[in-house]
C-alpha cells in the first residue's frame, strides 16, 4: 500500500489560504466602503475585492468537499481521508471509477484533478508528494472505457 499526502506548505495552503486571504483583502475593502462617493471607479474597485472574495471563497468550499490530504492506494482500491471533516472517509475502486479529468488527464499540468465514481467525487493536485506515482497506478487500474476518453488528451 502506498502513502500519498501533501508536502506540509501545499497542506497549509489548501486547508487555510482563504482564511489569510479574505480578512486581508477585507482589510482592504473598509477604508474603500468608508470613504465611498458614487463614483464608478470605487464601484469597480469594491465590485472586484467582492468578486474576488466570493469565487475564492466559492473554489475552497468546493476544494473542502472533495480534497482529500491523505490518499492510500493498493491494486484494487484507493483510500481517501483527512478531509476538512476528519471522520469523512472515502474508498474508491478502481473497477468502479467512471470518469477522469482535469489536470493532467486533459492535458495541463497544473490543475485539480478529479476521479469520479458514481456518486463520489475526490480531487487532488499534482502536488502530491510521489504525484506521478499515484497517476500511473491510477491509470494503470482504471476500467478501460475511462481511459480510453482521457487517452488522447494525455498523449497531447
Amino acid at each position: 500500500m502506498t502513502i500519498i499526502t501533501y508536502k506540509p506548505f501545499y497542506r497549509f495552503v489548501y486547508r487555510y489560504g482563504n482564511l489569510l486571504i479574505t480578512p486581508i483583502l477585507l482589510i482592504y475593502m473598509f477604508p474603500a466602503l468608508a470613504a465611498f462617493s458614487y463614483k464608478a471607479s470605487q464601484t469597480l474597485y469594491l465590485l472586484s475585492i467582492s468578486l474576488i472574495i466570493f469565487f475564492m471563497n466559492r473554489l475552497y468550499f468546493r476544494l473542502y468537499r472533495i480534497m482529500p490530504f491523505l490518499i492510500e492506494v493498493d491494486d484494487e482500491k484507493i483510500i481517501c481521508s483527512q478531509f476538512l471533516k476528519k471522520d469523512k472517509k472515502v474508498i474508491l475502486h478502481f473497477s468502479e471509477i467512471t470518469k477522469l479529468k482535469g489536470g493532467i488527464f486533459h492535458g495541463k499540468s497544473k490543475e485539480l484533478m478529479r476521479v469520479d465514481e458514481k456518486n463520489i467525487s475526490i480531487g487532488f493536485f499534482h502536488h502530491l508528494t510521489n504525484a506521478n506515482i499515484f497517476i500511473t497506478k491510477l491509470l494503470q487500474n482504471v476500467r478501460t472505457e475511462a481511459y480510453k476518453q482521457i487517452e488522447p488528451q494525455i498523449k497531447s
